[in-house]
C-alpha cells in the first residue's frame, strides 16, 4: 500500500549530470534476446542503452567500500583501474580495481545477458587487509531513463519473491539484483537523501527509504559480503514495464554466470568466422 512507502525527502534532488565521456569499454550481445549496449569508463558500468544504442538509461554503476566508522572508498574514484578482453574480438571485459590504500580488491567480469535484456557483472571482492567481514560493500545505481536524469522514479521492491532496487520514468524500467542477499536497500534524491550522502558521512545506510518520487534518484544497496563469501552476480535487467524489467534481472541474477558468458563468447566468433581475412 502507498501508505506503507518511506519517502525520501529533498525532492527533486540536485540537477542530473552524465558522467565522463572518457570510456575503456563498450560492449553488446550478439544475441537478438539482448537489447542493451554499456559502456565502461573508470573501472565500472557508465551508460546502459536500451532498447536502442540512441537510450541511455543509466548514468553509472558502480560501488563503495567502507570499513568501521572512518574509512569510505568510491570505487570509480579511490582504485587504480586495469582492463582486458580475454577474448579478442569479443566484447566480454574483465576489470581489476586495486584500492589506492592498499586495503582490498575489486575483480569485476561484465557481459550483457545473451538471454534477457540486462547486463550481468561478476564481481569477486577481495580484502588485502583485514577480513571480509571488516568490510561493508555498496552497490550504487544512478538511473538516467530514456536519456534523462530527472523525472526517474525509484522503488525500494521485489518480484517473484526476489527482493531488488527498481526505477522508471514513462515507458522505461530498470531493476537491480543480485545473486546473494542485500542487506539493506535505499533510494533517494541525489544530493540530498540518496545512499551516497549517508555512506560518505556514516560508512553505513542509516536512512533508508523506500520510494523517490520524480526526480534525479539513486538507488542503493548493500551486498552481503560474508553470506557469498564476497562474490556474487549483479544483474541489470531493462523493460517497458518494472515487471518487465524485473524478470530479465531476476533471470540474469540466478543464471550460472559462467554459462552466459560461454554463450555470449560463442555468439560472437561465430559471426567472426563469416567474416573475410
Amino acid at each position: 500500500m502507498i501508505d506503507d512507502w518511506r519517502h525520501a525527502p529533498g525532492w527533486p534532488g540536485i540537477e542530473p549530470r552524465w558522467t565522463s565521456s572518457a570510456k575503456t569499454g563498450a560492449g553488446t550481445s550478439f544475441s537478438p534476446a539482448s537489447r542493451v549496449w554499456f559502456t565502461i569508463g573508470h573501472g565500472i558500468l557508465d551508460e546502459i542503452y536500451f532498447p536502442g544504442v540512441d537510450r541511455a538509461c543509466t548514468r553509472d554503476v558502480g560501488l563503495v567500500v567502507t570499513a568501521g566508522g572512518a574509512f569510505v572508498s568510491e570505487e570509480k574514484r579511490h582504485t587504480r583501474a586495469e582492463i582486458t578482453c580475454p577474448v579478442d574480438g569479443v566484447p566480454a571485459f574483465q576489470l581489476t580495481n586495486r584500492c589506492v590504500e592498499g586495503r582490498y580488491r575489486i575483480e569485476k567480469e561484465l557481459i550483457a545477458d545473451p538471454f534477457a535484456h540486462g547486463v550481468l557483472q561478476r564481481t569477486r571482492f577481495v580484502p588485502l587487509k583485514g577480513t571480509l567481514a571488516d568490510y561493508r560493500l555498496f552497490v550504487l545505481a544512478a538511473p538516467h531513463l530514456g536519456n534523462r536524469g530527472a523525472g526517474n522514479t525509484g522503488w525500494v521492491g521485489e518480484q517473484k519473491g526476489v527482493p531488488m532496487l527498481f526505477a522508471s520514468r514513462d515507458v522505461y524500467a530498470m531493476a537491480v539484483a543480485a545473486s546473494t542477499p542485500w542487506v539493506e536497500r535505499s533510494v533517494g534524491f541525489v544530493g540530498a537523501s540518496d545512499g551516497w550522502q549517508d555512506l560518505m558521512r556514516h560508512g553505513r545506510l542509516l536512512a533508508t527509504y523506500t520510494r523517490a518520487e520524480n526526480g534525479n534518484i539513486a538507488l542503493c544497496g548493500e551486498v552481503d559480503l560474508v553470506a557469498c563469501d564476497g562474490e556474487f552476480t549483479l544483474a541489470i535487467g531493462f523493460g517497458t514495464s518494472p515487471n518487465e524489467a524485473g524478470h530479465h534481472a531476476i533471470s540474469g541474477a540466478k543464471a550460472n554466470f559462467g554459462v552466459s558468458h560461454r554463450v555470449y563468447t560463442e555468439e560472437w566468433q561465430q559471426w567472426q568466422r563469416t567474416l573475410l581475412d
